[in-house]
């Protein structure tokens, strides 16, 4: 039997979200052991895996079309020429291991061929017959042997491209699995996916995100001022911010898990932009510097602090993959002097101090159970950083964003929820009016399809209006142990 794949890898090579996958398994009762499925399996659930359609050939034929002769060229997500040569070789290798064994397998089936031919020459005729049968048996799969092209066969070769232009890594303890792809560092990549991996700076200063490299290649990047003691160079540490996977890795890395309490955090940022989201929303873009990221969980909330003294607690509006460009929505009303300096714009010629991030309403990481968010007024901020979150980690079976007042036509979050809606199979956007009654939105919500008593609930609103909404809730029967709820107002 074939060598199990694990679920990442999986998804990538079917051509599905991760979460399809899990969903498609449960429901064909597909038995899976420590987040691997057997080759076989996964060529049962999508029968359809083949080359030609293979989302990585495609990228690499591209690439290949759009190459230009210039040194150190990238388009960003092939990896460098050095950590691509060092990929091929371990392609070679894997290639040379396959063959070999084939070749093996050819000769014992030729030897074990010539050895029954040879027992024919016995007298009993009821042996004879047995030995013909077994030769034809063999020869059949000798033919095999120089045809051999299946399912498995098909499903090994897209495995190994994938690995040419990318690397996965697992990190132990949590056993976390994710991907690195073009030029990304290992913890540029563990970000991406979501994970809350240890940091500081991400640029080799503070040495924060040191881990220990237990199996795989990797190779350095970017020099770093953080020096690493002989003995832990020797027991295989390095900084996750200044490396990147060659092959695929295993780490002993530092996570912040659900319930782990992230450092406070004092940074000066920059303001990058500032959008009009609506008569009374703006978006503010926040920028820290090149050697500071802020650490946080999706749905928590940061206090920012203009130089003139005012200063405003908001929910970060955007993903923690990506620290150093932050979003907040800020509304007209109840901003006070924070809000006049965000919305007459002369909060752009002034930096502002970020402190942070408190507050528990975070994801539910590890669920595959379909999620469903809900966001009335203010409480759009901490829901979008949620969604950006669990779209990123791609645990989740199946998303549904449900919107108590719509965005304003053409504005950035109207794109975005556009975007989400028309890119993501598994994604579902309901914008509904604000004064929806809680009846409606739990008619909706209690649908049939959307199996409510599956699901994980994140609501962030009006505080009387989720007492309102968790009251009738439970007068209708449904069970709230995995509601989470967020008062914005």
């Amino acid at each position: 039997m074939s060598q199990p794949l694990n679920l990442s890898r999986s998804a990538r090579l079917a051509g599905v979200t991760r979460g399809e996958l899990q969903k498609r398994i449960r429901q064909e009762g597909v038995e899976t052991f420590e987040g691997k499925i057997q080759v076989e399996d996964l060529i049962r659930l999508y029968p359809e895996i083949n080359m030609d359609n293979a989302p990585v050939f495609e990228r690499v034929q591209r690439i290949k079309r759009e190459a230009r002769p210039k040194a150190k060229y990238s388009d960003g997500w092939l990896p460098d020429p050095e950590v691509l040569m060092s990929r091929l070789r371990e392609f070679q290798h894997t290639l040379v291991q396959t063959k070999a064994a084939l070749n093996g397998a050819e000769m014992l089936i030729g030897d074990t061929q010539q050895s029954l031919q040879a027992a024919i020459d016995a007298p009993t005729a009821d042996l004879q017959q047995e030995v013909k049968r077994c030769i034809t048996k063999l020869k059949k799969a000798m033919g095999r042997l120089d045809r051999a092209e299946d399912a498995r066969a098909t499903v090994f070769a897209k495995n190994a491209l994938l690995k040419i232009v990318t690397a996965s890594v697992r990190l132990l303890p949590s056993g976390h699995e994710f991907f690195v792809d073009g030029n990304d560092s290992i913890l540029e990549a563990g970000l991406k996916a979501g994970l809350h991996l240890g940091y500081g700076c991400s640029s080799g200063n503070c040495g924060d995100c040191k881990c220990k490299v237990v199996s795989g290649a990797v190779r350095k990047l970017r020099d770093h001022d953080y020096v690493l003691s002989k003995r832990e160079s020797e027991e295989g540490y390095i900084l996750a911010c200044s490396n990147t996977a060659i092959s695929d890795l295993v780490l002993e890395a530092s996570e912040a898990g659900q319930g782990v309490t992230l450092p406070q955090q004092n940074i000066r940022t920059r303001v990058r932009s500032i959008e009009s989201a609506g008569t009374d929303l703006a978006l503010l873009n926040l920028q820290t510097p090149h050697t500071k990221s802020l650490r946080f969980k999706a749905g928590q909330r940061v206090e920012l602090s203009a130089e003139e003294g005012s200063s405003l607690s908001l929910f970060v509006a955007s993903c923690p993959c990506d620290g150093r460009n932050l979003q907040f929505l800020v509304p007209r009303q109840g901003s006070g002097e924070f809000g006049e300096l965000v919305f007459n714009g002369s909060i752009a010629e002034q930096t502002v101090l970020l402190k942070g991030p408190e507050g528990g309403f975070v994801l539910e990481e590890e669920s595959s159970r379909p999620a469903i968010f809900i966001a009335a007024g203010n409480g759009l901020a901490p829901i979008k950083s949620l969604v950006e979150q669990a779209i990123t980690i791609d645990n989740a079976e199946h998303l549904m964003l449900i919107q108590l007042g719509a965005n304003a036509p053409g504005s950035p979050l109207d794109n975005l929820m556009r975007s989400w809606s028309h890119s993501l199979d598994n994604f579902d956007y309901h914008a509904l009016s604000p004064d929806t009654p809680v009846e409606a939105l739990l008619s909706l919500i209690n649908s049939p399809e959307v199996e409510p008593q599956r699901s994980d609930l994140y609501v962030a609103g009006p505080e009387q209006w989720l007492q309102a909404l968790r009251d009738s809730g439970r007068m209708n029967g449904l069970d709230d142990e995995r509601w989470h709820l967020q008062a914005t107002e």
